[in-house]
């Protein structure tokens, strides 16, 4: 994107290239209100660098795995595809911890049991575990009574 001066106007197809994008995508955002262009010539819809900043930030809080696309428009202070203005800034930051602090406890919980199949002194860990095979155990006879 050549770096023209802020009052500088992209189309929505060179956006989407530079930010590695498709222009579906940009649509998408725009039908959510997260993203609305600058303007349209036409049909076409132009970006400027408010809008260019905003997409960044979009792509560092989202595609960066740090919040959903809802949360995102939730941090951003935006309202959600139903219409309802979701909670803003530090509740949603402060969600967003606490669900990637569960997504890191249940990766640690799979490294751990991982490690011991790793370790176990069977011929094949995989199906002859005893600790595997108890846990396995419980979790049918939960699914059976539950």
């Amino acid at each position: 994107m050549p770096r023209d001066g802020d009052d500088a106007l992209h189309s929505i197809s060179e956006v989407a290239r530079c930010f590695g994008l498709s222009v579906a995508t940009l649509r998408y955002y725009d039908d959510l209100g997260l993203l609305p262009p600058a303007g349209r010539r036409g049909n076409v819809r132009h970006y400027g660098r408010r809008e260019l900043r905003r997409l960044a930030l979009i792509q560092h809080l989202h595609h960066g795995g740090m919040l959903s696309l809802a949360d995102t428009a939730a941090a951003l202070g935006e309202r959600g595809p139903d219409g309802v203005r979701r909670p803003a800034g530090r509740a949603v930051l402060t969600g967003a911890i606490e669900l990637i602090e569960e997504r890191v406890a249940d990766l640690r919980a799979a490294q751990h049991r991982l490690e011991h199949l790793l370790t176990c002194p069977t011929d094949d860990p995989v199906r002859e575990c005893t600790l595997l095979r108890e846990e396995l155990d419980r979790n049918v006879a939960q699914a059976l009574d539950g």
